[in-house]
C-alpha cells in the first residue's frame, strides 16, 4: 500500500484495494491524533449518507470505512461510539429508513454501538450567512467529532466533501435553509462546527452529474485532515476538478480560510485522477431550484411531489432522484458457484471482511449484513438476490453495470 503525507496539514493513503487494507489505513491515519484521554468518552461518527443509494455508486459513505473506523477505536478501547447523519429530508415523504437500507443499522448493531438520525436529534440554533437553523447538539457537543464524508461531485455545489457534507448536522426541513445561500452557508456551518478530524472516503467517488445521478469510479483512496477548507481545497486539485468553478471554496477564499502559501502549495499539486465535472444545470432547474419559488414549491407539493410528477422532473433533468417507497424484503442470499470464477472481489468489498467463498457459507445468518455489497460487485451476477426486491430493481437497473464495471478496474494515478 502507497502511503503519501503530501503536506504537514493532510495525510493521503492511496491503494486501498481490499477491506483489510482500508482497516490499516484507518489504523495509520489514527495513529498520534488525540482521540480523548477518557475510553468512555462519546465519540461521533457522521458519515455522508445523503439519500438510500449504495455506497458503491458514489453518494454514501463506504460501509467499509465506517466498519473500519469502528472496530480501530473499539481496539483502542472507546465504548461509546455513535453514528449519526441526518439524511435528505425528501426520503422521509416516502417513509423510507435510510440507516437500514444502506446497511448501517445493521453494521451498528453488529459491532453493539448508537445510530442516531440528526434529523431527530435534540438542537440547538446556530447563524448562518441567511438566517439560524437548528443543528444536532450532538455535533456540537461529542468528546470527539469524526467527520467521514464522501467525495462526489455536485451539481449545485460543484463539489461535495468535508465542508458540505456538515449540512447532514441540520435538523430536518431546516436544510432547505441552507439553500438560501448555498455557498455562504456550507461555509458558515463550518465555521460554527468543528470536527476534530475528517478521514474522506475516495474508495469509490462520483464524477459527473452527482450527487444523486453520477458514475461510480472507483479511486481506492482516503484523506485524512484536521481542517475540512485545506481538505476540499487539496481534494479539488488532487482529483482534477477545478477549485475556481466551487463556489464555496470562492466564499471560504474570501473570508480568509486559506492562506496564499496554501493556495501555492495546493497549486503545485498533480492530480492523482481527473474526475469529470458536474454538467451545468439547464436554465428550467436553476429557475425552479430559486429560493425566491420556496414558498410556491411547499404549496404546490401534492402535485410535484405525487409519482408521475417526479418521474417526468427526473426525466427533465430537473431532478436527480425519485425515491422509491417499496423496501426490499430479501428471503434468501445464495452464491452460484456455477457462474464464480472465484476473482474475490467479494471478498475485497465486504464490510465484515467475511469468508464469502468459503464452503457450506451461510448469508443467512450473522454477522452477514446483506449490504448486497458482494452482489453488487461480482463481475459474472453470481451471488443470487431471491424475494422482492422493491426499491433495488430501479437502483440496480440504474447502476447495477455501472458498479461493476467501477468495482473491477483498478485506477490508473493521472487518467
Amino acid at each position: 500500500m502507497q502511503r503519501a503525507a503530501f503536506s504537514d496539514q493532510i495525510r493521503l493513503v492511496t491503494d486501498c484495494q481490499s477491506r483489510d487494507e482500508v482497516v490499516s489505513a484507518v489504523s495509520q491515519l489514527l495513529d498520534g491524533v488525540a482521540l480523548s484521554p477518557r475510553p468512555d468518552a462519546l465519540i461521533l461518527l457522521k458519515p455522508n449518507l445523503n439519500n438510500d443509494l449504495s455506497a458503491l455508486t458514489g453518494n454514501a459513505t463506504d460501509l467499509r470505512l465506517l466498519a473500519a473506523v469502528i472496530e480501530v477505536l473499539q481496539q483502542r478501547g472507546y465504548t461509546h461510539i455513535v453514528v449519526g447523519d441526518g439524511p435528505n429530508v425528501g426520503v422521509y415523504r416516502k417513509k423510507i429508513d435510510v440507516f437500514e437500507r444502506l446497511g448501517v443499522r445493521a453494521l451498528c448493531v453488529h459491532y453493539g454501538v448508537e445510530c442516531v438520525d440528526l434529523n431527530h436529534a435534540p438542537t440547538t440554533e446556530v447563524r448562518l450567512a441567511t438566517g439560524p437553523v437548528r443543528v444536532a447538539r450532538l455535533c456540537l457537543e461529542a468528546g470527539f467529532f469524526l467527520n467521514l464524508p464522501k467525495l462526489k461531485t455536485h451539481a449545485e455545489a460543484g463539489m461535495s466533501l468535508a465542508l458540505k457534507s456538515l449540512i447532514g448536522c441540520v435538523s430536518g426541513t431546516d436544510k432547505r435553509l441552507v439553500h438560501a445561500d448555498l455557498p455562504a452557508n456550507i461555509v458558515a456551518l463550518n465555521e460554527a462546527i468543528h470536527p476534530h478530524l475528517i478521514i474522506a472516503d475516495a474508495l469509490i467517488a462520483m464524477e459527473g452529474n452527482g450527487p444523486g445521478d453520477g458514475i461510480p469510479r472507483r479511486a481506492d483512496m482516503l484523506l485524512a485532515a484536521t481542517d475540512p477548507f485545506v481538505l476540499d481545497l487539496a481534494a479539488a486539485r488532487l482529483f482534477g476538478l477545478n477549485p475556481n468553478a466551487i463556489p464555496y471554496l470562492r466564499v471560504a477564499a474570501r473570508r480568509g480560510h486559506f492562506t496564499e502559501a496554501g493556495f501555492d502549495a495546493v497549486a503545485r499539486l498533480e492530480p492523482l485522477l481527473w474526475l469529470d465535472p458536474a454538467p451545468p444545470r439547464s436554465a428550467l432547474a436553476r429557475l425552479l431550484d430559486h429560493s425566491a419559488l420556496a414558498p410556491l414549491r411547499d404549496a404546490t407539493r401534492a402535485v410535484h411531489g405525487q409519482e408521475w410528477a417526479r418521474r417526468l422532473l427526473h426525466r427533465l433533468h430537473i431532478l436527480q432522484d425519485v425515491y422509491e417507497a417499496q423496501d426490499a424484503r430479501i428471503e434468501r442470499l445464495w452464491l452460484d458457484t456455477g457462474r464464480c470464477t472465484r476473482c474475490g472481489l467479494c471478498l475485497d468489498y465486504c464490510p465484515l471482511g467475511l469468508d464469502i467463498l468459503a464452503p457450506g457459507f451461510n448469508f443467512q445468518c450473522p454477522p452477514c449484513l446483506r449490504c448486497l455489497y458482494c452482489a453488487q460487485v461480482c463481475p459474472e451476477e453470481a451471488i443470487q438476490v431471491e424475494g422482492d426486491r422493491g426499491y433495488l430493481v430501479r437502483h440496480f437497473a440504474r447502476y447495477g453495470d455501472r458498479v461493476r464495471r467501477a468495482a473491477g478496474r483498478r485506477p490508473q494515478v493521472g487518467e
